[in-house]
């Protein structure tokens, strides 16, 4: 604003100055003062003053001030017009006690609204419209959050005293809905004090244009009561460079030298640097300009430190009045980088590749800008806000936090502090508190790197369905505030899961997008198991622990059954694995006696996982297998189990992947009740032993739960399904359904095939699809991508008359209660009762409408049943069934009725 600083109310004489780089620059060295041009308001004011009939000539030292700040073209002629109308009332002999001279500023900060505000009240003062040039400041925060009664005293004693100018800052904040009540009934008090005070109370409301419409809303006759409206433009690249000239001349006394001038391309860098963030709000003006040169002397301060330290060899004083080139912009950035730590430390990191590419190309442009800049071309757009997306534990944060040491290395930054926050930091619990909480972050944190961990929880919503307004007020501040453009001096990291920050911006402010690069975001991988395992040895090597060949093996399978899992942590896991391997060391040394006890830290298998040796035993395998389907399920289906199990030990003995000779995507087919939900549900145990997962949790749904029923329903209706079997075994049953269900079945198919396809999520569920033969026959037929992922098919054929015979006595054993005598007919595979209900199950087994164990154990019932009606009930542990009792008639198309009881 002025020569100096904002509140300096004399200044220093200046004018308006061509922009730098639009022509060249006054030629100027140290000691001199660049020559000025007049702006029209200063030269109308000099005509008055030099009028060539003396009796018409005017003079008001305050404009004479006023006319000395940069720029403030509106402002100066606003004071000049006021004098003229005040002027020519005199003349009229007009009375000016009915003429109001409250005023709106409207401005960013730097702008010398403050000072200007003094200077009003002595000018008012001097024409005599007011009977006292005293002005009281308060910010509108401050009156709104006192008692209305604070505000009616303090205006009492300035009328007392002979009255002034009420300067109110942030005028806005009295209507805001979180100040409440007392800032209106503040706001009022002042609107009444002002129109029954006119001659001795003038009044300045400041902020900004979009700000203040609820302020004029509050009152529709405030805009009567307030005439005048004075606009302060943010200042051009000639202003401020004439504002960074005059700093430096008096802050050194006109001793201090710049590379290539005063005037000279360094110096018209570092302006233009400045103004790219100008006409947004809260671009800085005279007070970034202070910081620039604030920036600048760091510069040349560190510069003159290693100069000093060199010097001693060399024996070579340093100037130290000069800024050099590399004080004026920073150093070339392929050198800073170079002796970066943090970009050393960056680059050491596990993994990241993607990450670090990104960063790469990053500097790649910021040193392209550099050799055009020098150029006087215009840089390239390169935004400082980032999107970085991925999995926990992938190092977001900690590479969120060398991002901002960079950034401050390369003068990017002036703090390069990282500043973490949660949505929940951001969103208010009533009208308008989000926005002032928001503003408030974001100005706190200027030069420093904010970081919102899990942004997508500020997503307000579909735009077109009920959205939440406290979110979407956080979105709109931050559009407002955030400019995204170099030389802001802030950055601002998004952090969270790619799809939901991804559909976040899809709706909110389309503004967001054009400030945060969402299309190219840093996307943060989970850890692979060799860089897993480089992890894990890190953190032994700093920890003095030790791992046996057998516990690294242990580990490692660990990993592979976490990384099923949709909450896998990454490098949170290795420290979870760890930590659980300590305690479990120490207690497992605890047990030995004191000589006995081992200090060397050689972690064991068991000290990681208590059954670290599950699936490495193919024989218990099996007989689980067996043991727990046998009966419920053809046989050829147990053995198809118990053959993915020998494929996935065999493959481990071998030292092969054995996640990539074991399927995770099924199709199930057959007749009814031949077990295919049974042995769905037994799949999340069988991968369990395998260790292909870390739960043997099975989720079970139908077609139907993943099909929409109106526009846009489906898909995130599929997504939300799939996502709750990730880490588990996802069975769909009715799976045709897909394939002739509702129009908007297409759709889930296309929603599981993305899904499946995504290389985050290959190997980290099983999924089966179950239906009837024919039906999978049209499914896969018709969705081709569907079978591609599908290709490997377990056939339910009808179960044989002998598991049938099994099941039956099963189920009326365990299901109801009752002992079967161990010499029982249908326990003796020769016996002719035993050959009959074989032969009767089969000829079922070929009727329309057979459903195999469902109809078994239906068939147990009605036996069950008919037993209670008989006159020998007794004790069901002292019961015994006979064979003859019952038969079974193959004339019949439905088992319910395939009961009839014969004499024996």
């Amino acid at each position: 604003m002025s020569s100096s600083t904002e509140n300096d109310s004399e200044g220093k004489s200046s004018s308006e100055l061509t922009t730098p780089g639009s022509s060249t620059p006054p030629s100027t060295s140290a000691e001199s003062t660049p020559p000025a041009t007049v702006s029209g308001s200063g030269k109308e004011w000099k005509r008055r003053k030099h009028h060539h009939d003396r009796r018409r000539r005017e003079s008001n030292e305050f404009i004479d001030k006023l006319m000395r700040y940069e720029g403030l073209e509106e402002v100066k002629q606003q004071f000049i017009d006021i004098k003229s109308k005040v002027d020519i009332a005199k003349k009229q002999k007009k009375r000016m006690k009915h003429e109001r001279f409250n005023v709106i500023f409207q401005g960013n900060p730097g702008t010398g609204k403050t000072t200007i505000a003094r200077l009003y009240a002595k000018f008012l003062h001097s024409v005599g419209v007011l009977k006292s040039s005293e002005v009281k400041e308060l910010s509108g925060t401050e009156i709104g959050m006192s008692d209305p009664t604070e505000i009616k005293t303090k205006i009492e004693d300035m009328l007392e005293d002979g009255g002034g100018v009420l300067f109110v800052d942030e005028a806005y904040q009295l209507t805001a809905p979180y100040v409440g009540g007392s800032g209106k009934q503040a706001l009022d008090i002042i609107l009444t004090r002002m129109e029954n005070n006119i001659g001795k109370l003038a009044v300045i409301f400041v902020g900004y244009k979009d700000e203040m419409e609820s302020f004029y809303e509050h009152n529709p006759g405030l805009a009567s009561r307030i005439p005048y409206t004075m606009r302060f433009a943010d200042f051009s690249d000639g202003q401020l460079w004439k504002i960074l000239y005059d700093n430096i001349h008096s802050l050194y006394k006109g001793k201090m030298k710049v590379e290539d001038g005063l005037n000279g391309l360094y110096m018209r860098i570092a302006i233009r640097r400045l103004a790219q963030s100008r006409g947004g709000r809260g671009f800085g003006n005279a007070r970034a300009v202070q910081n620039l040169l604030a920036r600048i002397s760091q510069r040349q301060a560190q510069r003159i430190t290693r100069e000093l330290k060199d010097g001693k060899k060399k024996k070579k004083k340093p100037d130290y009045f000069l800024f050099t080139k590399e004080d004026m912009i920073g150093p070339e950035p392929d050198q800073a980088v170079e002796q970066s730590e943090a970009w050393s430390e960056l680059q050491s990191l596990v993994g990241l590749e993607v990450v670090k590419e990104s960063a790469k190309s990053m500097m790649r442009m910021i040193q392209l800008n550099y050799r055009r800049e020098l150029k006087e071309l215009s840089p390239l757009s390169i935004p400082l806000n980032q999107v970085f997306v991925g999995a926990p534990g992938t190092g977001k944060t900690t590479v969120a936090k060398l991002y901002g040491r960079i950034l401050a290395d390369l003068g990017l930054l002036s703090r390069g502090d990282v500043v973490l926050k949660n949505p929940s930091d951001f969103v208010g619990q009533c009208l308008g508190e989000s926005e002032n909480k928001t503003k408030q972050i974001l100005e706190a944190n200027v030069g420093k790197v904010l970081v919102i961990d899990e942004a997508y929880m500020l997503d307000p919503g579909d735009p077109s369905k009920s959205r939440d307004s406290f979110k979407n007020d956080v979105i709109d501040t931050i559009v407002a505030i955030v400019q995204g453009v170099p030389g802001e001096d802030r950055c601002i990291i998004l952090v969270g899961y790619e799809d939901k920050i991804t559909n976040m911006f899809r709706n909110v402010n389309p503004g967001l997008a054009r400030r945060f690069p969402i299309q190219n975001p840093f996307r943060f991988s989970n850890f692979s198991m060799a860089q897993l395992e480089l992890i894990l040895h890190k953190k032994l090597r700093e920890q003095d622990l030790q791992v046996s060949p057998a516990a690294l093996e242990t580990v490692r399978a660990m990993f592979e059954r976490g990384l099923m899992r949709p909450d896998f942590t990454n490098a949170g896991e290795v420290d979870g694995a760890l930590a659980a391997a300590k305690k479990n060391y120490e207690i497992r040394q605890s047990k030995q006696s004191p000589q006995d006890q081992a200090i060397d830290g050689l972690l064991e298998p068991e000290d990681f996982d208590k059954d670290f040796d599950r699936g490495t035993s193919a024989s218990t395998a099996v007989e689980n297998c067996l043991l727990s389907l046998r009966g419920l399920v053809h046989e050829s289906i147990i053995q198809k189990l118990v053959d993915y199990q020998s494929r996935c030990l065999n493959a481990k003995k071998q030292g092969f992947d054995p996640r990539k000779v074991v399927p995770t995507n099924f199709v199930f087919k057959g007749y009814p009740g031949t077990g295919k939900t049974t042995a769905a549900q037994h799949m999340g145990k069988i991968f369990y032993e395998m260790g292909f997962l870390s739960t043997t949790e099975v989720v079970e749904c139908t077609a139907t739960d993943l099909i929409g029923q109106y526009i846009g329903q489906t898909a995130p209706k599929a997504r939300r399904q799939l996502e709750q079997g990730l880490g588990k075994v996802l069975v769909i049953d009715d799976a045709p359904r897909l394939a002739h269900g509702t129009h908007f079945a297409p759709e889930a198919v296309d929603e599981l095939v993305h899904f499946l396809s995504r290389p985050n999520h290959a190997g980290r569920i099983v999924v089966i699809l179950a239906g009837d033969t024919d039906g999978m026959h049209l499914l896969m037929s018709k969705k081709l991508a569907l079978s591609a992922l599908f290709p490997e098919e377990v056939v339910f054929d009808n179960l044989p008359s002998e598991d049938c015979i099994a099941l039956l006595l099963r189920e009326i054993e365990h299901g109801f209660g009752l002992a079967i005598a161990e010499d029982h007919p249908l326990r003796d595979m020769t016996s002719e009762s035993y050959l009959g209900a074989g032969k009767l199950f089969g000829l079922l087994g070929e009727t329309t409408g057979w459903s195999n164990a469902r109809d078994v154990k239906q068939l147990a019932k009605q036996v069950f049943g008919k037993y209670l009606e008989g006159p020998s009930f007794s004790s069901v542990s002292r019961c015994a069934l006979r064979s003859t009792s019952y038969s079974l008639s193959p004339h019949q198309t439905a088992p319910r009725e395939s009961i009839s009881q014969q004499p024996e």
